[in-house]
């Protein structure tokens, strides 16, 4: 009942050249080739990096505009001792290249698969790394995703009509989730969350 008709719905539309869709989650592999980048043909726009802790970010630094993403595993060493010892071992998700693909993977090329939209730009944002993601940091990617204001960053050159973020947490949202998603919705854009991820009820 919650599958999507994606070959009804290409009947109706495939997508706007106007609209860019912004997807929160583990930053996206430029090399795809179901993807790339908008300068090679692809629909990826460059992006931010919002992975403000560098252990959970893998890349060596905070904040910053490489929106790549280098991985996030978890070795055993890593889950047993030091600052990521609160994680779960695990191997890289890729997780944010994969929901960039079901958003909008270039159609008619013998590659992967098609994308639910055709047309639309995607705006990688990575809020997620080796141990998940601060509610800060998540935040902060989507006030800036939808071209509000954030404190030290240059303004999003791009901003997106539709939020995508396939990541969710228990309990109820905070008040600063909800002050985002009122602002967001004053200026017209779209959050979709995974609130409903974990095969049970519906969380934050």
């Amino acid at each position: 009942p919650s599958a999507v008709d994606a070959v009804g719905a290409w009947d109706l539309t495939t997508g706007s050249l106007g609209v860019v869709v912004a997807d929160l989650d583990t930053g996206v592999r430029f090399d795809h080739p179901d993807l790339l980048p908008a300068t090679s043909g692809g629909r990826l726009l460059p992006g931010f990096d919002f992975i403000s802790d560098r252990d959970n970010a893998n890349d060596g630094d905070g904040w910053d505009a490489d929106p790549s993403d280098p991985g996030d595993w978890v070795s055993a060493a890593e889950a047993a001792s030091g600052p990521l010892a609160r994680c779960e071992g695990s191997r890289s998700s890729w997780h944010g290249t994969r929901v960039a693909g079901i958003i909008g993977a270039i159609s008619d090329n013998m590659e992967g698969i098609a994308g639910a939209t055709w047309n639309t730009q995607i705006l990688p944002v990575r809020v997620l790394g080796k141990c998940g993601g601060f509610d800060s940091d998540i935040i902060a990617a989507m006030r800036w995703a939808a071209g509000l204001n954030v404190p030290g960053v240059s303004a999003n050159p791009t901003p997106a009509k539709i939020l995508n973020l396939s990541l969710g947490g228990s309990g109820s949202c905070t008040s600063s989730y909800r002050q985002a998603i009122s602002d967001l919705t004053a200026v017209g854009v779209l959050v979709v969350a995974a609130a409903g991820n974990e095969h049970g009820p519906v969380d934050s």
